[in-house]
């Protein structure tokens, strides 16, 4: 199928902020589906409320705002997918669940993937490129990379403390990937990065604390 030109809606009894929205619901299975070009409201596709989602071999193709937002949600699962050209963020996730893996996100103009209050993402045998930052850990977050290619993002991994209810910052673990950019760029306020067995291709510029790489191939 394919998802195009849509919008949100604002109703007196329900508010819609995606073009495709899925909201306090259970085992939904979303395959083969190409969504672009939405309009007026943020995002592109929203679920919230909701748990054991499954999307597979999915394209998002120049969202208004965030391509994914998931909010509150567990047992989610993102696969074999690609976003292009978000002008917010690929994927963006609050208080949530989610498996990610073989994705690719290229061009979002904030972040590629952003895992904030109180998520726990794993992300696997992807690439992110040309993001203006690649992934962003904050506020009680944890993220576990594994086999990822960061490709020239302006800053390949960011780590801070934002939202000062939820009383921490975030905590990246990244292994067995691969960074390259003229420059690569890490950031780390209140929270912690640990890089292993990985490899830095171009300059490496860390700024802030607790951003610890084992060693440089």
């Amino acid at each position: 199928m394919e998802f195009y030109d849509g919008s949100g809606s604002l109703t007196s009894q329900y508010t819609f902020t995606s073009m495709f929205s899925i909201h306090n619901t259970t085992n939904i299975e979303l395959e083969n589906i190409y969504f672009k070009n939405n309009h007026y409201f943020d995002d592109m596709m929203h679920a919230i409320y909701s748990s054991d989602i499954k999307m597979n071999n999915l394209v998002f193709s120049n969202a208004f705002g965030d391509a994914i937002d998931i909010d509150i949600c567990a047992n989610i699962k993102i696969s074999n997918s690609n976003f292009y050209n978000s002008k917010n963020d690929g994927i963006d996730l609050m208080e949530s669940n989610v498996d990610i893996t073989n994705v690719n996100i290229f061009n979002s103009l904030d972040k590629a993937i952003s895992i904030g209050e109180s998520s726990v993402a794993k992300l696997s045998n992807s690439k992110l490129e040309k993001n203006k930052i690649a992934v962003a850990v904050k506020d009680n977050s944890s993220a576990l990379i594994n086999n990822v290619n960061f490709v020239n993002n302006k800053n390949q991994i960011s780590a801070y403390k934002k939202n000062l209810q939820y009383g921490s910052g975030g905590n990246a673990l990244i292994t067995k990937s691969r960074f390259e950019a003229k420059e690569n760029n890490f950031f780390s306020k209140k929270s912690k990065i640990s890089i292993k067995e990985s490899q830095i291709i171009g300059l490496l510029k860390m700024k802030g604390e607790q951003i610890l790489i084992d060693e440089r191939k």
